[in-house]
């Protein structure tokens, strides 16, 4: 291969082949995440960003959050995706970064692989095979850019650490740890977690290799030590959104009821929650077998019917990788790695497969954070990752064949192991085509299939026969490639032709039944009601809105400027989701059982689905019964669609002159009886220390300024009383009443209060995350380290003598030394 722009422009052409529909229109990249918080957190963000803010809150959902330390903005601070926000609009930059990542994988595979002496044809036939990986690309259907972000970064990382060990450049090791910094800032963190867990794998296996080499235990230990403290530098660059997130997550965040404050039982099932289960096991080489429910073609449409409760994406290897993976696995040239990759790959996998295998108890038994996580499926990338390396020496033995660099008896090798795998794809063929896999199937290891998921195989059994009949045929061509390059009957350059067209069309035609798009103002547009609303935004004083239009918790309305009540949320404040009585994410209860929390929470409206749900009082929504019905549309049939409640709430921003003392295990309970008096009494978990007149003060509350994270209000009271803000109370809130510091204190277990003397006063609320600002001094200083390392690098290599080619005498410049 003479041209060295072939492999990424074979990877360009590919990656705009797949997004073709995307690429060359103005629409948008359909993703279940992006239609939910995903647009909204990231719209949210650009605009504040063109305005010049970066935010600390986000006052639009759930009675507002953190926004960096909870994670809605996703990769906000992720230098891949990022920029993106302020060059186009939001919609197309969700797409554009998950096309730059895709192609990016091609890169980063390439160049790995060709690192670890694999040839030019191979390493692109390897870099095509990870771009176009179904359980890499289908997860852009849910929209699950964070695991994108770090299946692209995994050859970089495992690159960096290789080229680390082999050379002990600087550059090298700055690269582990930038890598490392930027899975960081995915906020991906299982997947990142797996990929440190593997990568640190490779690097002791490198070590452990350097020294049996003959070049010292010490300095193999000194490289390994290095490596790791590359690493921690890489999380301690990211520490702007790592330290924050952390303390979040193990303290604040709904999350903790099914981790760190769950017993240990209910731990360990939403720790083994949405693994692979066996069906999903043979459809990582029957891609049809299992089914989906993604609904973007026939097969994929209802006809799931393993044992989660619903499947968008796949874990598809593709079976040509895995044929000369099986090749590559006997090739010498990949004889001192061949282990690694089959123990790393096979380990993944086994822990994918979850409650399955004993790995994953031993896993959750024994490494720390293991409990955090629940869908340990997510590890197949990293069998992925393994199979396709191994391809690659696979691919470069075929084409070695047809250039006759091999002998009779690694041909002969070579074959068996080929027409072994067409075999073993006939057999599954010829089972799926006499119905004799489901029955089989179903009959062992499958006994428990409920009688729906019995209707689902039913459905899925002609894609199953098809499917099987395409893999058969996969595995003779792979096959005829392979018996031809051994008989020198196609030169290589066809060979690698015919490996790279096998290779891209089997994992683009299963990635092609997830990527849809979608006209922006099918889904941007405000409907009807939504523009209703979002008009008295600004007009009326601060209210939110209460959207039940999902079941699940509708975002829309931030993304016109609402501010919601409820909305979906994966990481979102633990205490107000025990006000509301939303349990791990559900119907919030609270709000539609109890007047006295809606008009707590300054919900001024209620956004009712009639023709779904009916009347709200008749379906037991006693919070409604005195609402009044300000506006409903109707469906062209006369019935009523959606119904907008006015209700009367109590001000964002209001005067209380009493306060109680109850454990916050009560608070909820309190005030939700009907005969508490909400609009005059606070409950706090203990006396606040400061002076509270009593009674029903009498002044007024006028806001001056109001931003997304600061605010100033003008106070006027009789008496002493509290402020108090229908906001959640979140550590980093700072008051200031006449420019003096005043506490922030926790009402009604997650809304906040200021204590203001009698009189007039002008109250300033700024909220300034610790943690962000600790996390960002680390940030600075671990970036200066490890740029500063490869800087002083550099510097010594321009100063080494040169022979008179001009070459330096010295390759490497070991950090160790610089």
């Amino acid at each position: 291969m003479k041209s060295r722009w072939l492999p990424p422009g074979l990877f360009a052409l590919v990656t705009l082949f797949l997004f073709r529909d995307f690429v060359f229109s103005n629409a948008m990249l359909f993703g279940q995440d992006t239609e939910g918080l995903g647009y909204a957190a990231r719209a949210f963000f650009a605009e504040a960003l063109r305005n010049g803010n970066f935010p600390g809150w986000n006052p639009y959902i759930l009675g507002g959050t953190p926004f960096l330390a909870s994670l809605a903005g996703g990769d906000s601070l992720y230098p891949l995706s990022a920029p993106l926000l302020l060059v186009m609009e939001t919609y197309r930059a969700l797409g554009w970064k998950l096309v730059l990542h895709v192609f990016l994988a091609g890169v980063g595979m390439y160049a790995f692989t060709r690192a670890l002496g694999v040839g030019r044809w191979a390493a692109t036939i390897a870099g095509l095979g990870y771009l176009v990986a179904p359980y890499f690309v289908t997860l852009v259907y849910p929209a699950h850019d964070g695991k994108i972000f770090v299946t692209a970064l995994t050859p970089f990382l495992f690159l960096a650490v290789h080229l680390w060990v082999r050379d002990r450049r600087a550059a090298a090791w700055t690269g582990i740890g930038v890598v490392v910094a930027l899975a960081t800032l995915t906020t991906h963190f299982q997947m990142a977690y797996f990929l440190f867990l593997a990568a640190g794998a490779w690097g002791l296996f490198l070590a452990i290799g350097e020294a049996k080499a003959g070049k010292g235990r010490r300095r193999a230990a000194t490289g390994f030590g290095l490596f790791v403290a590359a690493s921690l530098l890489g999380v301690g660059a990211a520490g702007v959104q790592f330290l924050p997130a952390l303390d979040y997550i193990m303290s604040d965040s709904r999350r903790t009821a099914t981790t760190t404050g769950a017993d240990a039982e209910a731990n360990k099932a939403y720790a083994s929650s949405w693994s692979l289960h066996p069906e999903e096991g043979l459809s990582l080489v029957l891609p049809e077998f299992v089914g989906n429910n993604a609904g973007t073609s026939e097969w994929t449409t209802g006809t799931y019917w393993g044992r989660n409760p619903f499947k968008l994406n796949h874990e598809y290897l593709g079976s040509v990788l895995l044929l000369l993976a099986a090749v590559g696995f006997v090739a010498p040239a990949a004889r001192r790695l061949r282990w690694y990759f089959l123990g790393m790959g096979g380990l993944a996998l086994l822990h994918a497969l979850g409650a399955h295998t004993p790995v994953w108890h031993l896993a959750y038994a024994l490494l720390p954070g293991v409990s955090l996580f629940r869908a340990a499926s997510m590890a197949i990338f990293l069998t992925g990752f393994a199979v396709t390396v191994l391809a690659a020496f696979g691919a470069d033995r075929l084409i070695a064949h047809a250039e006759g660099a091999t002998d009779a008896g690694e041909q002969r090798i070579d074959l068996r192991i080929l027409f072994g795998g067409a075999g073993i794809a006939g057999v599954l063929f010829f089972l799926a085509a006499s119905g004799g896999l489901a029955s089989i199937w179903t009959s062992t290891l499958y006994t428990s299939i409920t009688p729906e998921k019995r209707a689902a195989l039913l459905s899925a059994t002609e894609f199953i026969t098809r499917g099987a009949l395409v893999l058969a045929l996969l595995a003779l061509a792979t096959t005829a490639l392979g018996w031809y390059a051994t008989q020198r009957k196609l030169p290589s350059a066809l060979v690698f032709a015919g490996l790279a067209l096998l290779v891209t069309f089997d994992g683009a035609r299963v990635d092609a039944s997830f990527i849809r798009t979608k006209p922006f103002e099918a889904f941007g547009a405000p409907e009807p009601m939504e523009a209703y609303i979002a008009e008295k935004v600004g007009k009326e004083s601060p209210f939110r809105l209460f959207d039940m239009r999902a079941g699940d918790g509708s975002v829309r309305g931030a993304t016109f400027g609402i501010e919601l009540t409820w909305g979906h949320h994966p990481n979102d404040l633990a205490r107000y989701r025990t006000f509301i009585g939303s349990d791990r994410g559900g119907l919030p209860q609270n709000l539609l059982l109890s007047e006295n929390l809606l008009r707590l929470t300054n919900t001024r409206y209620v956004l009712w689905p009639s023709a779904q749900y009916g009347d709200p009082v008749e379906q037991g929504v006693a919070a409604l019964a005195d609402a009044t019905a300000e506006t409903a549309s109707q469906l062209p049939d006369g019935r009523t669609y959606e119904t907008l409640y006015r209700v009367d709430d109590l001000p964002r921003a209001r005067l209380v002159g009493e306060v109680r003392v109850a454990p916050d295990a009560e608070v909820v309970g309190a005030l939700m009886q009907p005969d508490f008096p909400v609009d005059r009494v606070v409950i706090v978990p203990e006396d606040l220390g400061v002076e509270v007149a009593g009674g029903d003060p009498i002044g007024e509350v006028e806001w001056l300024e109001r931003d997304v994270d600061a605010s100033r209000l003008r106070v006027s009271t009789d008496r002493a009383a509290l402020l108090v803000l229908a906001e959640n109370w979140y550590d980093g809130w700072q008051a200031s009443v006449d420019g003096e510091r005043a506490e922030v204190h926790r009402v009604n277990l997650t809304q906040q209060a200021v204590a203001i003397p009698a009189g007039t006063h002008e109250v300033e609320m700024v909220h300034h995350d610790p943690r962000v600002r600790a996390g960002f001094a680390i940030s600075v200083v671990s970036s200066l380290l490890l740029f500063g390392v490869a800087g002083i690098g550099a510097l010594r290599r321009r100063r080494l003598p040169t022979h008179s080619s001009g070459a330096p005498e010295a390759a490497r410049d070991d950090v160790s030394e610089a």
